[in-house]
Formats: structure tokens, sequence, C-alpha cells
């Protein structure tokens, strides 16, 4: 910002080359925030310069003070020199070092960027990000969270399946990178499923709505209820009719099965509990199984299983074996 400060000082005492007028209005282009911030600076500069300014310190003294620091460092500068009053360019000087101070304080006391970055392998986690949003992390999962509260964005990257409850704030967006994907937050609670190694990104929006969306496709906003997923392969988007009920089960351990294969049963509980079930026989695999479970342990609902399915648990070391007859199906 301080070679900003000194390109503006120049061009508005109409010291500045063509080159750095031109590269002030290419920096005020940029943003509404530099655009503002130069009109600020020029509205100070028109205002000092509208009357004569009486100094009423030894300028002389001060600036060959900085003549002899110049000459030191082999730099020769020359100025015309007025007797109680202050040139446009030392005007400019005087106000860019003003401002500068003021930058400074402003940089010093204004909120600064703050970052999260999470990562979990064999079990998950919740943490509060620093906009006040949280995110469940699912096992294996990765994040990146820089929250920049003077610039107004708030900007997370994932790797791996997490739940969020976004903080809304329409001034500062909640967007979250997942290799090509971006997801916006409407104000939202949602559910993402981004792993790097699958084809498919997944999203289920619980509350709220998001914009699911890339760079160069505008994607699905989707409302509390839906479900989508992008094919990374396809560069397509595909809304699910009816997302599956236990997408969510590694956070809620909220499991509800409407006639589901045992061996889908038993593969979705060993992945959310790091479990080690197993069917004894292949002629398992295919039986069926509707009922619902909310239990935080794997083996009271394995024990609840075998009770219904007249099945036979055996317990060896952290194994949890079912066996029995196949079933009719």
């Amino acid at each position: 910002m301080n070679d900003m400060d000194d390109l503006i000082g120049k061009v508005l005492a109409g010291e500045a080359t063509a080159q750095e007028q031109g590269e002030v209005i290419h920096w005020r282009k940029l943003s509404e925030a530099n655009e503002k911030y130069f009109n600020q600076l020029k509205e100070i500069f028109d205002k000092a310069g509208a009357v004569p300014v009486q100094v009423d310190f030894d300028t002389d003294a001060a600036w060959n003070k900085v003549k002899d620091q110049l000459k030191k460092e082999g730099k020769v500068i020359s100025l015309n020199k007025r007797t109680g009053f202050l040139s446009p360019l030392r005007m400019a000087a005087g106000i860019i070092l003003l401002l500068s101070v003021g930058s400074l304080f402003y940089w010093l006391t204004a909120p600064t960027v703050q970052t999260l970055a999470v990562i979990t392998e064999k079990t998950t986690r919740q943490d509060t990000l620093p906009d006040g949003s949280t995110a469940f992390l699912n096992k294996k999962t990765e994040i990146e969270f820089e929250y920049n509260p003077r610039a107004k964005t708030r900007r997370l990257k994932l790797k791996g399946e997490a739940y969020f409850t976004v903080k809304h704030e329409e001034e500062k967006p909640f967007i979250i990178e997942a290799d090509e994907i971006l997801v916006r937050d409407i104000g939202t609670e949602f559910n993402l499923k981004a792993y790097p190694e699958k084809d498919t990104i997944e999203i289920v929006v619980t509350h709220g709505e998001v914009q699911f969306y890339t760079k160069l496709d505008s994607g699905l906003n989707l409302k509390a209820g839906e479900k989508a997923i992008y094919s990374k392969r396809a560069k397509e988007f595909y809304r699910i009719e009816k997302p599956d009920t236990n997408l969510l089960a590694y956070k809620t351990k909220v499991f509800s099965f409407n006639n589901t294969d045992l061996r889908s049963v038993i593969s979705l509980l060993n992945e959310v509990y790091n479990s080690k079930i197993s069917l004894a026989d292949e002629s398992l695999y295919t039986c069926r199984l509707t009922a619902n479970f909310k239990e935080d342990d794997p083996e009271i609902i394995v024990e609840v299983i075998a009770e219904t399915m007249g099945l036979e648990l055996t317990k060896k070391n952290d194994q949890l074996i079912l066996s029995g007859k196949g079933c009719d199906n």
C-alpha cells in the first residue's frame, strides 16, 4: 500500500509520469475499495491546496537534514524553496506521511485475517470457524479456512467430507472450494462430500439454500431436502430425487435401513465406527434388514441385528462376526 500511496501523491501533485498515472488508473479499477480510497486522498489533497498552509516549524532545517541523508545514499533531489509555505510536492509528501501513519494505525488496529486448518484421520471432529460457523469433519478430511473481516471474504478449501452450519452474513459470502466445484452459502446447513480420489462430488442441503457450481458453469441452486452430485469426468451436474437417508450417519449416528441388504448395512457400520464387523458366510450378504437405529455403540447395533434376524454373534478380539443360515429373498 505504501508504494501506491506514493504514486497517488505524485499524481495528485502533478508530478507523476504517464506510466505512473496509468498504474494508478489501473489500480483504481481493480475494486470499489481502491476507487473510494483514491477519492478520499484526493479530497484531502484538494482541501489542503485550497488555502495557503502556514507552517510554524523550521522546514529548511528539516529539509537540509533529509538532503544530507539522501546525499549519503547517492540520491540528488532539488526543490524550489518557498519560505513559510509548502510547495505542492512537499504538501503531497506531508499528506502521504500523514496517510501512511494513519494507514499503519489502521492496519495495526483493524481485524486481521484469521485462518484455520484442520485434518482428521481416523476420527470425526467438530470445529467452530473464526467467523462463528461450524464444520463437522468426517474421517480423512482436510479443511483450510480464511476469514478476512476487512475484505469481507470467507473462503474454505475442502478435501474429504464435512457438514457445515454457516453463519450467514449477506455482505461476507461463504464460499467453499472442492476440486473444481464451488459452493456458495445462502443461509445454510449442508453436507459436502468431495474426496479427491472420487469422480463425484456430492452435496445435500438440510436447511436453507446453496449454489452448487463451477467457474465455467452456474450449476444448480439447491434448497433444504435436495441433493445433487457433480461428475468431474463428465463435467455435469445431476439433481438426485431421493437422497440416501444415511448420508449423515457419520455425524448423527442415526441409521435408517429399509429392506437394505446386510452386506451394505455392515459396510456402513464399519465405515462410520471404524469397527470390524463381518459376515461369516456369503449367503448372508443378500439378507434384507428393515430397522432404525440411533446408537453410538456399534456392538449394541450388531447384537440387535443378530437377535432380529436369528443370527449368532461371535466376538473375537476386536472383531464382531455374524453367522447363521442364509435368507430366502
